[in-house]
């Protein structure tokens, strides 16, 4: 039995209030679908609003610069998001005259944009009859056909996908996608899901099956690895001097100057290290003050900071990869919640001299 009337039932009655959703749009489409990967409705909306009163269409958000774009995206994470937006943004303007395009296969051609993001841009916003797998969809096509491989498996997503696809009704295949996103945000749940108010749980293997509490599996995740970092916060008194990263983590954002240690080092090689990446960015002779060690758990990472504050008479010229920057000035750059915690270690008194942690 197809489920997508019942499904779309529930859909209509049920559905959140969401800023995406009100006069949509595909460019709003576009920004909130990379917004939401990896990141919760309620941490995303805020920034949604800011951006699109920033960026209100794709031609303001294509004749911006990378600073003002992560700028707005500080805090969020995943900054390559940030990055991709734009590129697809400045792709549509300068390719398809400053329109997305209305085909999965055109969308999945703008640089930034991976399959997902293409076939949920597709259906949602041009109503392509094409179904996109995110992680609250992915858990419901498991547990309605059973599924028990695991669905970090890109086989078993492959063969959810197809599922879904299979399920996806000629009229409203944007709102389809839409439903069983909101079903495994809202209903379908990864612990205690409410099967009692499931719209399609007549149609759902693992409940017949009593596996409902088993499905998803996930392929054990291997242990963050702990990384320590020696952080140099060269200080004027009143600015403080961040380099742009080049690549890795937090890539094209700009943070202090950093370099990595060895789990083991002591606490001298700490302050070597910070020594020398100060001496990479023009400033030497300069007297260290340890200000403390600060913890940040990443998605892949676990990392330590261990602080130091240097103090110089005047401030640099700065350049294309290094700004003198006042702390209330960050707001204007890309910079990681991870970073405004060094800065604000770095500039704080010595006697908060303590390890923190995020």
């Amino acid at each position: 039995m197809p489920i997508a009337p019942s499904l779309l039932r529930w859909y209509d009655r049920t559905k959140r209030d969401l800023p995406w959703r009100r006069a949509p749009t595909p460019y709003k489409t576009l920004v909130s679908e990379l917004m939401l990967q990896q990141t919760t409705v309620a941490a995303v909306i805020p920034y949604f609003d800011r951006f699109m009163a920033r960026f209100p269409t794709l031609a303001a958000l294509a004749a911006a610069s990378e600073d003002e774009v992560t700028a707005l995206w500080s805090g969020l994470g995943y900054y390559a998001r940030a990055r991709n937006l734009r590129r697809a943004a400045v792709a549509a303007v300068s390719q398809h005259g400053g329109e997305l395009p209305r085909t999965e296969a055109e969308l999945g051609e703008l640089p930034g944009l991976g399959p997902y993001t293409a076939a949920a841009v597709a259906a949602i916003a041009f109503g392509a009859r094409t179904f996109a797998l995110d992680g609250n969809g992915a858990r419901v096509m498991a547990r309605l056909g059973g599924v028990s491989d695991s669905i970090d498996v890109p086989a078993t997503r492959v063969r959810l996908r197809a599922a879904g696809t299979r399920e996806v009704p000629r009229g409203r295949p944007g709102d389809f996608t839409q439903a069983v996103m909101e079903l495994g945000a809202t209903v379908c749940t990864p612990r205690n899901p409410r099967c009692g108010d499931c719209p399609v749980r007549a149609a759902c293997v693992a409940r017949a099956a009593g596996t409902v509490d088993q499905i998803p599996r996930r392929t054990k995740r291997v242990a963050r690895p702990v990384v320590r970092i020696a952080c140099a916060c060269v200080t004027d008194g009143a600015r403080v001097l961040l380099v742009r990263r080049g690549r890795g983590l937090l890539a094209g954002t700009w943070s202090l100057p950093e370099a990595a240690l060895a789990s083991a080092e002591a606490s001298a090689a700490a302050r070597e290290a910070a020594r020398r990446v100060a001496t990479e960015v023009g400033v030497r002779g300069a007297l260290l003050e340890h200000q403390g060690a600060i913890r940040h758990v990443f998605t892949h990472r676990d990392v330590t900071a261990e602080v130091f504050r240097i103090r110089v008479d005047r401030a640099g010229r700065g350049g294309a990869t290094q700004r003198w920057v006042a702390p209330e000035g960050m707001t204007e750059l890309g910079v990681s919640s991870f970073t405004r915690k060094t800065v604000a270690l770095g500039l704080g008194s010595k006697r908060d001299n303590v390890a923190r942690r995020s």
